[in-house]
């Protein structure tokens, strides 16, 4: 596929930790029993090892009205108590309904990089540790903006891990800065790329807690990759999960291709440090893909939605690829638990968090200069605490940023 082709490459960073559906609403009370099957079911190998699908459903199948255990068989997101939850039951009812077509495709693997955390004692990362008086901490880093949801846990808790995130958004329109082009050839000559994505731990695990060197450590993530080409109006873009573990070397996989402008819904959520799903699913076309994936070390340190570009081995002053000029992208139904919430089938965090413990992520350009990205939160209401809304700005969006 040509477009796929474009895509394999490029060395792509699915930023995981930081790099859908918090079953914080969408993991409900899903019992033992469901999980198990939830695990069991997953026995449809993908052409990746250690990654697997489930069964289609029969055409029949109402995933609405059926049975905890039936929606477990075939992947679909547990249900949220409609009288505890009305607003995530409504949000998993639309989703579910969505999924007319099951996509089990060839999953085609991105390039992995040798490195894929910022480097260490690099002068935008120092900006990390700020004064904080009270409310979210401002970070700036040079490949992600976003919001970050954060805890002390050291290993895995079936109480205080985070264990589920989820959120709906456009797909953008990625393009190169307003009068940026590809002649003569520049930096802009392999086009330009963003990451709309939603992820379990990855972003400030270890010494980057609060340490100026926040580290992109083990963490799984899911959303939709977007790729300008060298001229402007050549976009792509394709739904993509993966993840990224020590020794592991990074590794992320694209399934099918959303259009550009439908609306997209991820899902990642964990049923322990070791069992991890994902679920993919554009809500304009009614497809929907589902994965079981093998994750050796979740901690459930953190959550995130953020918009990213990805690092670190590109040829330039930190080896971050071109950010792509989005305009806006728009991030809504934002919900993330921990595993006692959702094992109740409860959720109590969202995007507009103003804790302490919270992280507002800005991108700035290879120097630190400038931003590039910024993410604004609310506080109160619905699309407050729920929604966010992510701006390309400065040399991203109307002159071209240099190394």
């Amino acid at each position: 596929m040509q477009t796929q082709g474009k895509f394999a490459k490029l060395a792509v960073l699915v930023i995981m930790g930081s790099l859908g559906l918090s079953l914080s609403t969408l993991a409900a009370a899903e019992s033992d029993a469901a999980q198990a099957i939830r695990a069991s079911g997953a026995n449809v190998p993908t052409n990746i090892p250690g990654v697997y699908t489930y069964a289609e459903p029969p055409k029949e199948f109402n995933p609405v009205t059926a049975a905890d255990v039936e929606l477990a068989t075939y992947g679909f997101p547990p249900r949220p108590d409609k009288q505890a939850n009305p607003d995530g039951y409504a949000v998993w009812e639309r989703v579910v309904k969505a999924a007319k077509i099951h996509w089990n495709g060839e999953l085609k693997p991105l390039p992995t990089h040798g490195r894929e955390r910022i480097p260490a004692g690099s002068s935008p990362m120092s900006q990390a540790a700020q004064s904080q008086a009270s409310g979210p901490l401002q970070v700036a880093t040079i490949n992600t903006s976003g919001v970050v949801l954060t805890n002390k846990q050291l290993k895995w808790s079936d109480v205080n891990s985070f264990d589920a995130v989820y959120a709906t958004f456009s797909v953008p329109t990625p393009a190169l800065p307003y009068g940026i082009t590809c002649s003569p050839p520049g930096s802009y000559g392999v086009g330009a790329e963003e990451y709309s994505l939603v992820g379990i731990d990855g972003l400030f695990v270890g010494d980057g807690v609060e340490g100026a060197n926040p580290a992109f450590e083990a963490g799984l993530a899911g959303g939709v990759y977007e790729l300008s080409g060298c001229g402007q109006g050549d976009a792509a873009a394709l739904a993509v999960f993966g993840y990224f573990w020590p020794g592991y070397s990074g590794q992320r996989y694209a399934a099918f291709n959303p259009n550009i402008g439908d609306v997209f819904f991820a899902d990642v959520f964990a049923t322990g440090p070791n069992n991890a799903y994902v679920y993919l699913s554009d809500l304009t076309t009614y497809t929907a893909a589902e994965y079981a994936v093998s994750t050796p070390g979740l901690i459930g340190q953190n959550v995130a939605w953020m918009v990213s570009r990805s690092c670190c081995d590109n040829p330039n002053l930190y080896g971050t690829f071109q950010l792509a000029n989005t305009a806006s992208v728009f991030f809504d139904n934002g919900y993330a638990g921990t595993a006692n919430e959702t094992a109740q089938g409860k959720f109590t965090h969202y995007p507009g968090s103003q804790a302490t413990s919270t992280r507002i992520l800005t991108m700035t350009d290879d120097k630190g200069d400038q931003s590039i990205e910024t993410v604004t939160q609310g506080s109160a209401g619905n699309e407050g605490l729920h929604a966010l809304s992510f701006t390309t700005v400065n040399c991203a969006y109307s002159g071209g940023c240099t190394p």
